[in-house]
């Protein structure tokens, strides 16, 4: 779920709703999460649709339900075609397996380390060919059979819509207009002038890693960030605009909570069970 809203663009068919949104009240006094991806678990949407241990057990499940179909057909020595999951645990983990977003917040460790090259990368494997392909495909068509995925369904779709609408929202309060403002005249008086901090991590992406430039200008964004209270107003404001639209759609996301429920459910107990179809 973290995966997918980090994907959720600002659409355009979401655009017009932010203009007439009641500005949450917040208050006065806001503290900013731990970390990026700490202040995106902690949003009041994030509880709708599966947690990252929640991914992790599906991945699990996928790729044993996939290995029993495999050395059912004769693979004995098949043990999987790619890495699974785990979660995030450490400060450090969690600060680079994100990335820094439309808040420019990324963490002072992650800036001097890697800047804006954010991300953990995944491994490569080789996969497999032949008849070996076509066994593979079928076990994957089996093991999708047996945990459907909820992408697409009405739930999943509203939720994602939501995110995006939220975002947007919180883009266009003036609250956070004016933190950026101050994170702008902080990182110009740094000598990194930018006026949005994800054009600014965006503009150094193309590099294979990071320069000094790069590790500069992050760093300037931390410390900017943290001294203009920028992320602790974007979280307090897109948790605020988050409820409202909660309580809005209670009865989809409240249906679409059970339905994630179940299947994480569903997904326990054939992991459980090898001999389960």
């Amino acid at each position: 779920m973290i995966a997918a809203l980090l994907a959720t663009g600002c659409s355009a068919s979401l655009a017009s709703s932010a203009a007439y949104a009641t500005p949450p009240a917040i208050a006065a006094t806001s503290t900013a999460p731990a970390t990026g991806y700490d202040g995106l678990i902690g949003l009041p949407l994030s509880a709708y649709g599966t947690s990252e241990q929640d991914d992790v057990l599906l991945d699990r499940t996928n790729e044993a339900l996939i290995t029993r179909c495999m050395q059912s057909r004769g693979y004995t020595s098949y043990a999987g075609q790619k890495e699974t999951q785990t979660a995030a645990k450490t400060k450090r983990e969690k600060e680079a397996i994100r990335p820094a977003g439309a808040w420019g917040y990324i963490g002072s460790a992650t800036a001097k380390r890697i800047g804006f090259h954010v991300g953990v990368p995944l491994s490569a494997t080789e996969g497999p060919t032949g008849q070996e392909l076509e066994d593979y495909k079928a076990c994957c068509d089996k093991a999708d059979k047996q945990v459907p995925s909820l992408a697409g369904m009405q739930g999943w779709k509203l939720t994602q819509d939501l995110f995006g609408q939220s975002f947007q929202q919180a883009s266009a309060d003036s609250r956070v207009g004016a933190a950026r403002e101050r994170w702008s005249a902080c990182m110009k008086a740094a000598g990194h002038p930018a006026d949005d901090p994800e054009k600014l991590a965006n503009g150094f992406l193309n590099a294979e890693k990071a320069t000094a430039k790069e590790i500069a200008a992050a760093t300037a964004d931390e410390s900017c960030t943290r001294s203009s209270n920028l992320a602790a107003v974007y979280f307090a404001v897109l948790t605020g605009y988050q409820q409202q639209l909660i309580s809005a759609n209670a009865k989809v996301l409240t249906g679409y909570k059970e339905q994630v429920q179940a299947q994480v459910d569903r997904a326990t107990h054939l992991l459980a069970a090898p001999d389960a179809t």
